[in-house]
């Protein structure tokens, strides 16, 4: 299992190839749902870190029901 470092540094990696990639070829589109559905992901995985162990962060989680 991937800790959260290692996890983000891949996504960063896989959004710099695509943003290379959209410069080489002019195309803004290029790659757009890949680079949502990782933004998403990574946002969703942080998440859930957060909420499994909140550390500092606890006084600042509001729980909804």
């Amino acid at each position: 299992m991937m800790n959260t470092q290692d996890r983000l540094e891949r996504a960063a990696r896989a959004l710099d190839v695509i943003d290379r990639r959209r410069g080489e070829t002019g195309d803004e589109r290029l790659g757009r749902g890949i680079e949502h559905f990782i933004v998403r992901r990574e946002l969703q995985e942080l998440e859930q870190d957060i909420l499994a162990d909140p550390g500092a962060l606890e006084i600042f989680l509001v729980r909804r029901k």
